[in-house]
């Protein structure tokens, strides 16, 4: 940070601190509702008669999908004629109170406990927001009460409505409305800790608000509170934006975005029009910011970049829609976050692992899995009319609900683009390695990238060089995954910790430092270097370094060339460690779930599914080979059994150990040292 930023940074947070400490002996839970004379003050001389009117007509939707609804849902029905019964599934389950939070459905009982994590079953405290802790008792994680008053099953009470007009659904989303608000007074509990959560929220009451808007029970009464719901957010995400100097990242942009939503959604409101233009400078200052030049989000992390593409994709739809001016060079850093999907997905559309997912989205119009990122082609194709963005033969059902029917027409319009080919993200330092073979796509991603958020790793993880392997229609070697956050200091730190990423491991020290208490930061910042990255047709090659074991007594460099041979679909891995004195090295290998891992008389490791993936070792007598319990997690709050085989030497530098990896029956020759 500069002196500028420094001394900006101390500022903002005394002001802050001091902002807070004032607000917390002013508050009480009656007394920051919004009041008769507040709702009326801040919409002037218009009616609550006349907006309901106006959101009724459709105008200021959040999206062209939403505003053309009875359109869009045609459509849907005659395109996915199985989303109707299972909206209605997923709907009569909702009426039931049995809720789907991250990929676990909870019956959350006749009356739902809007404070209490649904994992742990343990309540947090009705306390002012600037007091609420995040850390209450082991496993208990607020993250998962965040994610349930999120409100995202609102949104699909709301489809389920747009596509079965069943009033019971529109009676539901009110009495949970009605619920949340009794339970949440402005400003005190868990759900108004951070102002992120407040604009996630606001945004799907929203979207579900004008799946609802054609039944005659949203009313006068019911537009009413969700009027003072929605300004009561507002003014507490303006009065908390969390930005920062230092690290402002996917909190703030949340924050944005959803004062920008209320901002447009009501225009009536007083404060309208200066939320909208504050989030407009500021949603572009903090994209020039916060994604690198070549699409891809600074945090490091493939979740966080979904949720932050999600984000910009509704401000550009918003701002399209409205007639409002974006240069040109913003549209191409937007299309080249949609390019870095498209690259990085997996042949089965699912996304690698690297770095923390918390399962983060803006709205979820229908269930799908959390590491599931394929539909993100569809908007990119919609949004820019372009073919090598168009991966699929159908559009997917979120993007009828974001553009409608004319986002239908323009698929249809662009022709289905080539597959992606081998790729460097040269800013990120991500590395995608790709080739076909006659057992289909062979995949790789290399992750050669620093801490990410300017170094402070708010959701990196400890694991430079670290890759992913995807060949034969599955994963392979993957990335651990999140699991929790606060809920487990001790199962945050495992699947973070640098035994659970596929590079390799010195002294038994982290790559990356950690500290205690210090779940979301590491310690000195890593960043590799790339010393060559080079593609054709025959072969992909990443040569790269990284200087985190020099800090050892006796320093060491690792450095990794990783080699796919296309025409073979194999890998050669070698490590390469200069420096002085005698270390213990251990090279990782964690397999996905699902997978029967073994090891022979030579070291050599089988992983079996419907295919095989074989590891041969180099031929040392001082080489050992492990099979260890591992976990993966390919969703927040949860894990599946899954194996590592660790190969292990103690010898001196400098040292080169080389691995094959193929996916043929045949002999492989022994790599050599």
């Amino acid at each position: 940070m500069t002196i500028q930023e420094l001394a900006g940074e101390a500022l903002l947070r005394t002001r802050r601190r001091i902002s807070r400490k004032l607000a917390a002996t002013q508050d009480t839970p009656a007394n920051t509702r919004i009041s008769d004379a507040s709702l009326r003050h801040s919409l002037g001389g218009t009616s609550v008669a006349k907006i309901t009117n106006r959101m009724r007509s459709g105008v200021l939707c959040l999206m062209p999908g939403l505003a053309d609804l009875a359109r869009t849902a045609a459509v849907i029905s005659e395109m996915f004629p199985e989303s109707v019964a299972s909206s209605r599934s997923e709907a009569d389950a909702i009426l039931a109170h049995r809720v789907t939070v991250f990929e676990q459905t909870f019956d959350l009982g006749p009356q739902i406990e809007w404070h209490r994590d649904p994992y742990s079953g343990i309540r947090w405290p009705l306390d002012h927001f600037s007091r609420t802790p995040l850390v209450i008792a082991p496993g208990a994680d607020i993250r998962a009460v965040w994610e349930l008053n999120r409100l995202h099953h609102l949104v699909a009470l709301g489809r389920a409505y747009a596509l079965t007009s069943d009033e019971r659904y529109t009676e539901e989303f009110l009495g949970q409305l009605a619920s949340w608000d009794e339970q949440n007074p402005p400003r005190f509990g868990p759900n108004w800790t951070v102002a992120m959560e407040a604009a996630i929220r606001a945004v799907n009451i929203l979207a579900a608000l004008e799946m609802f808007r054609g039944s005659t029970r949203v009313d006068d009464k019911a537009i009413d509170s969700i009027l003072r719901m929605l300004l009561a957010h507002g003014r507490f995400i303006r009065a908390n934006l969390e930005f920062s100097y230092r690290a402002a990242a996917n909190h703030y942009l949340s924050d944005l975005i959803g004062l920008l939503a209320i901002g447009v959604a009501v225009p009536e409101f007083a404060e309208s029009p200066e939320w909208v233009s504050y989030c407009n400078q500021r949603l572009l200052r903090e994209m020039a910011r916060q994604v690198l030049e070549d699409g891809v989000d600074y945090e490091g992390a493939i979740g966080y970049h979904r949720l932050v593409l999600e984000i910009f994709a509704l401000f550009f739809t918003i701002s399209r829609a409205r007639g409002t001016e974006i240069a040109a060079h913003y549209w191409q850093r937007l299309e080249a976050m949609f390019d870095f999907v498209r690259h990085y997905l997996k042949q089965d559309g699912t996304a690698p692992m690297i770095g923390d997912s918390d399962d983060g989205r803006l709205i979820k119009f229908k269930p799908r899995a959390a590491n599931d990122h394929s539909y993100l082609m569809s908007f990119g194709a919609v949004l820019f009319e372009s073919e090598h963005l168009r991966q699929y033969d159908r559009i997917d059902e979120e993007a009828l609900w974001w553009f409608g029917n004319k986002g239908y027409e323009t698929f249809e319009r662009v022709a289905r683009g080539q597959p992606p080919a081998s790729k460097s993200f040269p800013k990120a330092q991500i590395f995608i390695q790709r080739g076909a073979t006659a057992r289909g796509e062979v995949y790789a991603i290399i992750d050669c990238g620093d801490h990410g958020t300017r170094g402070r790793g708010s959701h990196a993880h400890s694991d430079a060089l670290a890759i992913e392997i995807f060949a034969a229609g599955r994963t392979w070697l993957r990335d651990p995954g999140t699991f929790v956050y606060t809920a487990s200091a001790e199962d945050r730190n495992l699947f973070r910790s640098t035994a659970y990423h596929n590079t390799v491991r010195i002294d038994g020290e982290e790559i990356s430092e950690t500290r205690d208490g210090w779940l979301f930061a590491f310690g000195k910042n890593v960043r590799p270097k790339v010393n060559m990255w080079q593609s054709d047709v025959e072969r992909d090659v990443l040569d790269a370094e990284h200087y985190a074991y020099n800090r050892l007594a006796a320093s060491v460099t690792h450095r990794r060339i990783m080699i796919l041979d296309k025409r073979e679909g194999c890998w050669t891995i070698e490590d390469i460690f200069t420096g002085e004195g005698n270390h213990r090295f251990e090279f990782f290998f964690n397999f996905d779930a699902g997978l029967n891992v073994t090891l022979d008389d030579r070291n050599r490791a089988t992983a079996n599914d419907h295919e095989s993936m074989f590891i041969v070792a180099p031929s040392r007598d001082d080489l050992r080979a492990t099979i260890e319990d591992r976990w993966v997690s390919r969703a927040f709050k949860s894990r599946l059994s899954s194996s590592a085989i660790i190969y292990s030497l103690s010898a001196e530098v400098p040292l080169r150990v080389a691995f094959e990896l193929s996916f043929t029956s045949k002999e492989v020759d022994e790599a050599s040292v």
